[in-house]
C-alpha cells in the first residue's frame, strides 16, 4: 500500500468469504459499516468509514447504495477505500480485466509467468497497471460508481498488491489483494514556517 501500514488504513470491504459472492450483481450484495480511527506516523490520524461484508451475527445487512447514503448523513462521509477481497474471482470481474489485458501489446509480448506467490517478475509493474485499468474499466467499478456518485464520489484509484497470473484451459485468469480508492487519506496542511 502507498500509504503505510495495512493497520492505519480504511476500507470498504466488498464481499466476503463463500460461494454466495458469484452470481449476485453488485445491488444485491449486503454489507455492516462502522466508523473506524486511524493512525498513521507520518501524519495526522483520521476517521473512515469502513464497510463490511456481514458476519454471521449481523442483524441489518444492506446493499452498497443504502449504506453510501446512510454514511452521507454522517457528520464525516468519508469513505477510504472498497476492499474486493474474493471478489476479484467473480466470473464476471475476471473477464472484464482479462479481456483488457489481454489484448494490449505487453501481455502478448512478454507473457507472466503462472501460478500463486509468483508476483514479481519481469514487467510486473506494466502489467499490473494494466490490471488496474481493467478495473477502472470494469462494470463492476462503474456500478460501485453509480452507487458512490450519488453522493458525490467516486473510485478515484486502484492500490494493488501481490498481483500473478493463472492459466487454467487456455485461459488467462489473475488474483490480487485490490483496494478501490475513494477518498484517499487527508493530506496535512503545510506547516507555517513563520517567514514572509
Amino acid at each position: 500500500m502507498k500509504w503505510g501500514v495495512l493497520s492505519c488504513l480504511a476500507v470498504l470491504v466488498v464481499g466476503g468469504a463463500g460461494s454466495a459472492l458469484y452470481g449476485q450483481n453488485l445491488a444485491e450484495l449486503r454489507w455492516d459499516h462502522q466508523l473506524e480511527h486511524y493512525t498513521r506516523a507520518e501524519a495526522s490520524a483520521y476517521d473512515a468509514w469502513t464497510i463490511t461484508p456481514p458476519t454471521r451475527g449481523s442483524e441489518k445487512p444492506q446493499d452498497l447504495e443504502t449504506i453510501v447514503e446512510g454514511i452521507a448523513r454522517q457528520p464525516n462521509s468519508s469513505i477510504a477505500y472498497i476492499f474486493l477481497g474474493e471478489l476479484v474471482r467473480r466470473p464476471e470481474l475476471q473477464k472484464a480485466v482479462v479481456e483488457y489485458v489481454t489484448v494490449q501489446r505487453e501481455l502478448q509480448k512478454h507473457a507472466p509467468p503462472t501460478g500463486f506467490g509468483r508476483w514479481e517478475f519481469k514487467n510486473s509493474d506494466k502489467l499490473r497497471a494494466l490490471v488496474v485499468e481493467g478495473l477502472m474499466h470494469s462494470p463492476f467499478v462503474a456500478d460501485c460508481n453509480a452507487a458512490l456518485g450519488k453522493q458525490g464520489k467516486a473510485v478515484k484509484s486502484v492500490s494493488m498488491e501481490k498481483l500473478f497470473f493463472t492459466m487454467k484451459d487456455g485461459r488467462w485468469g489473475w488474483d490480487a489483494i485490490v483496494w478501490l480508492v475513494v477518498d484517499p487519506p487527508p493530506q496535512d496542511a503545510p506547516k507555517k514556517t513563520g517567514k514572509k
